[in-house]
């Protein structure tokens, strides 16, 4: 006689929910982990276009012979870097003509990801904050980037100057923030003008 197998056909409603619930839980568990992953990346790379950019300033005066100024929007996602004197040009009647071309072609302009902004920090001891000011940039210094219409309405820091010899006016920092409490501190050092970018997590330094 042959055996009486039993051969299952399939799952029953019970166990697909149990499948289903399990996979539910994992998915809450990682899902919060993933999204945070996926800002600390928004943050850091905008971070680090804003510290490329601003350290950017540094080589185009050491090699222009001209003061450069990095400026970011207070509150805002913009940031430029034009050379300082065109600011003053206007008033001079005795403007270089040498200087000009690498005025107007040696200047750059970003924008950081979507809910991340420029932060104005408490200011620790010793340490000059950028943003404790707002100006306007005059229109001369913008000519000629893609945006500059949109640039001259824009509310920017106190200029971080960076000198032809290499320095930087002043030790500076600027507060990157996103909307989820987590930030990124650059620091600017006046007397070798570099740039350095400090990861923090909810206000708390890693």
């Amino acid at each position: 006689m042959r055996p009486h197998l039993s051969h299952r056909r399939g799952f029953t409603l019970v166990e697909v929910l149990l499948v289903l619930g399990v996979l539910a839980v994992f998915a809450s568990m990682a899902i919060p982990s993933v999204m945070r992953m996926f800002n600390q990346q928004k943050l850091t790379e905008s971070a680090e276009a804003v510290r490329m950019l601003a350290a950017s300033a540094r080589i185009r005066a050491i090699e222009s012979g001209l003061i450069y100024q990095f400026c970011y929007e207070t509150g805002g996602t913009r940031f430029v870097v034009v050379p300082f004197e065109l600011d003053h040009a206007g008033s001079s009647t005795g403007t270089s003509n040498a200087a000009a071309p690498v005025m107007l072609s040696s200047r750059a302009s970003g924008h950081m990801h979507q809910g991340v902004v420029f932060s104005t920090p408490p200011t620790p001891a010793g340490v000059l904050v950028a943003a404790t000011t707002s100006m306007k940039l005059a229109a001369s210094s913008l000519d000629g980037l893609p945006n500059a219409s949109e640039l001259a309405g824009c509310n920017w820091s106190a200029p971080i100057l960076f000198h032809p010899d290499g320095s930087a006016n002043m030790d500076t920092e600027i507060i990157i923030r996103d909307q989820h409490s987590q930030s990124v501190t650059l620091r600017v050092r006046a007397f070798t003008g570099s740039v350095s970018m400090e990861r923090l997590v909810a206000g708390k330094r890693r």
